[in-house]
């Protein structure tokens, strides 16, 4: 298998989640939207991927990418022209003269340029452009899927270049969308990105305004799935790795994510191909060491980087006092968090807790009350250039 560290796994680089794909179906088999839960690099995109490149018979998959989208029209002009562009509307077309039709209509309708992108003849609302489209989408058509991917990065985004009002209008104006009378039971929407969404929707309006979505939750591989998925990666170098140390890789890793794994599947190569030597306890523990080095900066700054543009001012510098504070000292309890709060002058904790959690970076530990990172990797990159 190869190691796609750091891209969308595609091919035989993906590792197969079955058990995760037949939810997201049986979902939509009930013709409801969704949101896909998940922390960041957890494997979202790839699934996403693989449905859109390999979909059961009579599914129609569009990904698209919102990350960069600073507006309401914008948002919506990338929808469409990506779903014109789309293999998934391409087919459709085929299935229906009268389709493709309407479709070369609407195309006469802005102004194809280098016959990639689309651009407008002056103003035009792609909202509309959206509902006429997909008004002649027909239920025997087959289900049309639109996978939009950093939905929630989109909403801060509308936040921060513009206001709270107009990001309320946004998030209403998606779930007018999916309650249009030429949406409802034909055209479906799956939502996700490395943002938790529900905390950010409060920031700007009531649950209630997606409270029609399904929330489906993409969780870790199990420990037979991570175990499985990283002796492929190995495989893939000619390098085999006996069963007590393959455990004891992953009782170091806890949380068994892709990305993680393909970390620790490189450093394991790097440390066998130098030492020439089976894979031991000892040759584990130098990987581990070896994945914060400074060469991984790539991989790890995102993690940290992005809490800037989510948290502002005082937020910002509490979190990341909370951070390096659990790097540190391995947990941190409720009134530690509230001292922090009170010296950060912040007032809605939980709101910050609640987008921790889902992120990825903390989870809450029932039985001691406490806080902890969810990847010790995670834990030790800040411990060791955070926290100096």
């Amino acid at each position: 298998m190869k190691n796609s560290l750091g891209n969308p796994a595609r091919g035989d680089a993906f590792y197969p989640r079955d058990r995760e794909i037949k939810k997201l179906y049986r979902v939509l088999n009930s013709d409801a939207s969704i949101y896909l839960s998940a922390p960041r690099r957890v494997g979202k995109t790839s699934i996403l991927k693989y449905m859109e490149e390999f979909p059961q018979p009579n599914y129609y998959f569009v990904y698209v990418i919102t990350e960069s989208v600073e507006s309401d029209n914008e948002f919506f002009k990338v929808v469409f022209e990506t779903l014109l562009n789309s293999k998934a509307i391409n087919n459709l077309s085929k299935l229906s003269a009268g389709f493709r039709d309407v479709l070369y209509g609407i195309m006469d309708k802005v102004k194809k340029v280098y016959n990639v992108e689309l651009r407008e003849r002056g103003e035009t609302d792609y909202y509309d452009l959206l509902i006429e489209l997909f008004s002649h989408v027909k239920n025997d058509l087959g289900h049309l899927v639109i996978q939009i991917d950093e939905f929630p990065q989109t909403i801060q985004n509308i936040l921060n270049s513009a206001n709270k009002e107009i990001a309320e209008r946004f998030i209403q104006k998606n779930r007018a969308l999916r309650h249009h009378p030429d949406v409802t039971g034909k055209i479906q929407f799956i939502y996700t990105g490395s943002l938790s969404l529900y905390p950010m929707v409060e920031q700007v309006t009531q649950l209630t305004a997606v409270n029609d979505l399904r929330t489906v939750e993409l969780g870790a591989l199990t420990e037979v799935e991570a175990g499985d998925f990283l002796q492929k990666l190995l495989e893939g170098e000619d390098l085999a790795i006996d069963k007590d140390v393959l455990k004891y890789v992953l009782d170091k890793m806890k949380w068994h994510i892709p990305f993680h794994l393909q970390l620790i599947a490189q450093e394991l190569i790097e440390v066998y191909e130098v030492e020439g030597q089976e894979l031991d306890a000892k040759a584990v523990d130098r990987a581990f060491e070896q994945v914060v080095h400074v060469r991984n900066r790539a991989q790890f700054e995102p993690y940290f980087a992005r809490l800037n543009s989510i948290f502002k001012a005082e937020e910002y510098q509490f979190v990341i006092d909370i951070l390096k504070h659990v790097a540190l000292y391995d947990q941190v309890e409720e009134d530690v968090m509230i001292d922090f709060s009170v010296k950060h002058n912040i007032k809605d904790i939980q709101r910050i807790k609640n987008m921790l959690e889902g992120d990825g970076y903390l989870f809450y530990s029932i039985e001691d009350s406490v806080y902890r990172y969810t990847s010790p990797i995670l834990q030790l990159w800040c411990r060791r250039h955070m926290c100096r």
